[in-house]
C-alpha cells in the first residue's frame, strides 16, 4: 500500500489551505469579539488614568488654600536696604514702621598690649606662657565717666568655658582657645612691630563681653607676665580692650531700642530686621493678597482642568453618533457630580460674610460647569474681607478670647460652634530652696549638683568663686542651660533669687515640667535642706461642654470636636469665649480626594478591577489558541484519513483498470 507523504497528493487538495481557511474562520468571531473587548477595556482604564491624573493635579492646587498659616502671609519690605533688611516669619500686623538706627552691635575685642614689656612678640613662636583660661561672658562694668574696669556681671545664657594651654607659643595658645569651642576666636595680627593676639566674642552685645580669668603656671594669676597677660576680669585687666561690647541701638517710630544682636526679632511681632548701617528707612507690612489670589487662580485654573476632561470622556455627539470614553459612566459622573457639589455648597451659616464663591468672584458656568473669575470682585475682598478667606477654603476656627488660638483639627472634627472653658491654667514645674544660698562656692567642695529636669538627669559643676546672689543664678542658670543633656533636648531652665533664696524654674509647660536636685556636693549649700519641687500642670478644661484633653499648653477636643487643638494661653478661669470651627472648600475637597485617590479608593479599585478584566480577555486568547491547535490536529488527522482512503481506492482503481486491459477483446482472433 502507498504511503502518503505530503497533504494532497492522493486528492489533489490544497490540504494546507483548507485548514487555514477553516481555522481562520473558526477564529474570526471570537478574535473579534477578544480585541473588541479589550480595545474597550484599555481604553475605559486610560480614561481612568487620565481622570486619576487631574483630579492628583486639582488637590495638589489646593494645598496653599487649606493651610491656615497661607492666610497669615504679609508682604514686608525696606525702602533702603543699606540701611536694613526685613522678613516675615508670621502675621506681621499691617503697618507701617519708620526706623532710625544710631549704633550697631559690636562684639567685644580684646588684644595683648604691646606697652607692656612681656607682650612685644616679635614672631609667632614666642612664648606667652602655659595655665589655663576660664571664659565667661556678660556684661562689663566700668567706673562711670571712667576707663577703670569695676566689674562683671554673667550673662546666665552663655556657658563658662576653661581652656587648658600646653603650647605656650602664640601659635599654641591661639589654636587651643580655637580648638576649644568656647564662644570667642583667636587670631595673630602684627601690627608692623610686634605680633598680638587678638580674642574676639562670637556673639556681639554688651552682654557678651569677654571675662578672662587665668590660672597661670608661673603661679602669679595677675601680674603682667607669662599667661596672665591675657588676664580681663576685676582683679586685673593686662589685655587690652580694642572694642567694646556695644547693643545696637534704633528707634521704631520714635521708640528707643537696643538689642544685644543686629538681627532683630522682638521688636516687630513675627518679624525680623537686620541692620546694617547707620540711617534711617521705612519699613511697610501688607497683606499678601497676591499669594492667595495666585492659589485661587490656581485652583480655578485646575478645576476648569478637570472639569474640561470629563466632559471630553462623558460627550455624547448626536450628529456623528460618536460617544466619549466614559459616556454613561455612573462611577465617573459620581465623581464628577460630588465635586461640583463639594464646591457649590455654602461654608457656614448662610447670610454670614464670606460663605460661597461667588461672594469673592468665583463663578460657575451652567453650561459647561466651569469656573470663572471676576478678578476685580476677587481683590476687592481680599481688600476688605481678607481676614474671612481662611475660614472660606481650610479648616479653621475663629476664637473670641486673645489668649486662646486655634492650633489644629483632625478629619474627624466637626463643624460647629464650641464654648471654651478653662479649670487648671497651664504652668510650669518649679524648685523652690528652703534657705538662702551659700555665695561662695569651692572646688570639691560645693560646686557639684546632680540635677533632674522634665524627666532628663545630668550632674553639672559650678565655678568656684565668691559670688552676689544674682551672680550665682546667672552662674547656676548659664551652667544648666548649656548642659548638652539638657541643650541637645531643648530643655532650659530660669533661675532667679528672692532674699538669696533660688527659684529654678522650668520652661516647659504641663505635667512633664518637674525641676529637682537629687544630690551633689552642692545641694544643701544652693537650695537648703528642704527646698520645694511642684510639677506643672497641663490646660484642663472643655470645648463645647465635653471635657477635653490637655497637653502642656494645648487643649485637645473630644466629641464633635474631636481634634480640634487649642493653644491656651494665660490664667484665667472659666468661659474663656468660643471658637467657630468650619471646613472649607479646599479642606473639605481635598478630603474627598483623599478617599478617591488613595491606593485602595475607587478609582484605584476600578482600574484594578478592569486590570483584571484584561487579564481574563488574556487568557480568554490563550484559551482559544490551544483550541485552534485541537482543532487543526482533528482536521488535519479526518483529511490524513481521507487521503489514505482516496490513496486506496486509486489504487484499486489503477489495479483493475490493469486488469481490464490485460483482458482480450471480444470478436477479436488470437494468434
Amino acid at each position: 500500500m502507498a504511503t502518503i507523504t505530503a497533504p494532497g497528493i492522493a486528492s489533489g487538495l490544497d490540504i494546507n489551505g483548507l485548514v487555514t481557511q477553516l481555522l481562520a474562520a473558526e477564529a474570526e468571531a471570537p478574535s473579534l469579539r477578544l480585541d473588541k473587548t479589550e480595545a474597550n477595556l484599555q481604553v475605559k482604564l486610560s480614561g481612568y488614568g487620565s481622570i486619576k491624573g487631574s483630579l492628583s493635579a486639582l488637590q495638589s492646587s489646593l494645598s496653599a488654600l487649606q493651610n491656615p498659616s497661607s492666610f497669615q502671609g504679609r508682604t514686608i519690605s525696606s525702602s533702603n536696604t543699606d540701611v536694613l533688611t526685613v522678613s516675615s516669619n508670621g502675621q506681621v500686623g499691617k503697618a507701617n514702621y519708620d526706623i532710625d538706627v544710631s549704633t550697631l552691635a559690636e562684639t567685644h575685642k580684646l588684644s595683648t598690649d604691646p606697652t607692656l614689656a612681656n607682650a612685644q612678640f616679635t614672631d609667632v613662636t614666642d612664648v606667652l606662657g602655659t595655665g589655663t583660661l576660664t571664659f565667661k561672658f556678660g556684661t562689663n562694668n566700668y567706673t562711670s565717666g571712667t576707663d577703670t574696669y569695676s566689674g562683671f556681671t554673667q550673662n546666665p545664657d552663655q556657658a563658662t568655658k576653661t581652656v587648658t594651654i600646653t603650647d605656650g607659643s602664640l601659635e599654641g595658645v591661639r589654636d587651643a582657645i580655637n580648638q576649644a569651642n568656647v564662644g570667642a576666636t583667636a587670631s595673630l595680627v602684627f601690627d608692623g612691630e610686634f605680633y598680638r593676639l587678638a580674642i574676639t566674642s562670637d556673639t556681639t552685645g554688651e552682654a557678651n563681653g569677654l571675662q578672662i580669668t587665668v590660672n597661670d603656671d608661673d603661679l602669679n594669676d595677675s601680674d603682667a607676665s607669662g599667661l596672665s597677660l591675657l588676664s580681663f576680669n576685676e582683679t586685673s585687666t593686662n589685655i587690652a580692650q580694642t572694642a567694646a561690647a556695644v547693643d545696637a541701638a534704633f528707634t521704631i517710630n520714635g521708640i528707643s531700642i537696643t538689642s544685644a544682636s543686629n538681627t532683630v526679632t522682638t521688636a516687630i511681632e513675627s518679624a525680623t530686621i537686620n541692620l546694617k548701617q547707620l540711617g534711617s528707612a521705612n519699613v511697610n507690612v501688607n497683606l499678601d493678597k497676591g499669594k492667595i489670589s495666585s492659589a485661587i487662580n490656581s485652583f480655578v485654573s485646575s478645576y476648569n482642568g478637570f472639569v474640561d476632561l470629563t466632559n471630553q470622556l462623558t460627550q455624547y455627539n448626536a450628529e456623528t453618533r460618536v460617544a466619549g470614553t466614559l459616556n454613561g459612566d455612573a462611577i465617573t459622573r459620581g465623581i464628577t457630580n460630588t465635586v461640583r457639589r463639594l464646591i457649590s455648597d455654602p461654608v457656614g451659616e448662610v447670610g454670614e460674610t464670606l460663605t460661597i464663591l461667588a461672594e469673592i468672584g468665583v463663578t460657575t458656568d451652567s453650561k459647561t460647569g466651569r469656573l470663572n473669575i471676576d478678578n476685580a470682585t476677587l481683590n476687592s475682598k481680599l481688600e476688605s474681607d481678607f481676614d474671612r478667606f481662611a475660614s472660606l477654603f481650610s479648616a479653621y476656627g475663629v476664637t473670641t478670647d486673645a489668649g486662646i488660638s486655634f492650633t489644629g483639627s483632625t478629619d474627624n472634627t466637626s463643624v460647629g460652634n464650641y464654648n471654651v472653658n478653662i479649670t487648671t491654667a497651664a504652668s510650669r514645674g518649679v524648685l523652690v530652696g528652703s534657705s538662702a544660698a551659700n555665695l561662695t562656692i569651692a572646688t570639691g567642695s560645693n560646686d557639684g549638683l546632680a540635677l533632674k529636669i522634665d524627666g532628663l538627669q545630668t550632674t553639672i559643676n559650678l565655678t568656684a568663686g565668691t559670688y552676689t546672689a544674682s551672680e550665682l543664678a546667672a552662674e547656676l542658670q548659664s551652667k544648666i542651660n548649656n548642659a548638652s543633656t539638657f541643650s541637645n533636648s531643648g530643655v532650659s531652665v530660669r533661675v532667679t533669687e528672692s532674699a538669696g533664696v533660688f527659684s529654678i524654674e522650668s520652661q516647659r509647660y504641663g505635667s512633664a515640667s518637674k525641676v529637682e536636685i537629687t544630690g551633689g556636693s552642692g545641694m544643701t549649700d544652693l537650695v537648703g535642706g528642704s527646698a520645694t519641687s511642684t510639677s506643672g500642670n497641663d490646660v484642663a478644661g472643655t470645648i463645647g461642654g465635653v471635657e477635653a484633653s490637655g497637653n502642656g499648653q494645648l487643649l485637645t477636643g473630644t466629641g464633635n470636636a474631636s481634634g480640634l487643638i487649642l493653644t491656651v494661653t494665660g490664667s484665667t478661669l472659666g468661659a474663656r469665649g468660643s471658637v467657630d470651627f468650619n471646613r472649607g472648600y479646599a479642606d473639605r475637597l481635598n478630603s474627598y480626594l483623599d478617599n478617591i485617590l488613595e491606593s485602595d479608593g475607587l478609582l484605584s479599585s476600578t482600574s484594578d478591577s478592569i486590570k483584571s478584566r484584561i487579564e481574563r480577555v488574556v487568557d480568554d486568547r490563550e484559551a482559544l489558541g490551544l483550541r485552534l491547535v485541537s482543532m487543526e490536529t482533528r482536521l488535519r488527522a479526518q483529511f490524513s484519513a481521507m487521503e489514505l482512503i482516496v490513496s486506496q481506492l486509486t489504487n484499486t482503481s489503477n489495479f483493475l483498470t490493469q486488469q481490464l486491459d490485460s483482458l482480450p477483446t471480444i470478436g477479436s482472433s488470437n494468434k
